[in-house]
């Protein structure tokens, strides 16, 4: 039997655009997407729920199991590298970071933890970046 492990789910999302498509975001960038969602289209094929907005988003391609800290450092890799193609984009449209932290409850793991670094406090003041986290918590279950 072993215990499931907390998780960290962060991503990069460029939001609210009417005037281009994901396909112009992805080839500027020369980065695929991790998902995106189209206006008026369904959120994923099992929901009925329709997208609200455009919404492109950038995974960070770590394992959810690695740390916030691994994960944003790889994000920031990503963006510093082409920050002029991304600085467009963050003037232009609402851009965000979203975390979400899945927390089993009573598991004998550390809890994470969301530092932000001043290499981070750089970057999200020169693209006026938001920052969005969600903290699930499930009770501890077992798995065979």
């Amino acid at each position: 039997i072993r215990k499931m492990n907390n998780e960290v789910d962060l991503s990069f999302a460029i939001d609210d655009f009417d005037d281009i498509n994901h396909e112009e975001i992805t080839k500027t960038l020369g980065i695929i997407p991790s998902r995106i969602y189209t206006k008026g289209q369904k959120k994923n094929p099992n929901s009925p729920a329709l997208s609200k907005r455009n919404r492109w988003i950038m995974g960070s391609s770590l394992d959810k199991y690695a740390s916030f800290e691994e994960q944003m450092n790889a994000m920031l890799d990503i963006i510093e590298s082409k920050i002029d193609l991304f600085r467009p984009f963050c003037e232009k449209y609402h851009c965000e970071f979203l975390c979400a932290i899945f927390l089993r409850f009573n598991n004998e793991e550390s809890k994470p933890s969301v530092h932000l670094n001043s290499r981070y406090n750089r970057v999200v003041k020169e693209l006026n970046i938001e920052f969005d986290v969600d903290l699930i918590v499930y009770p501890t279950t077992n798995i065979d």
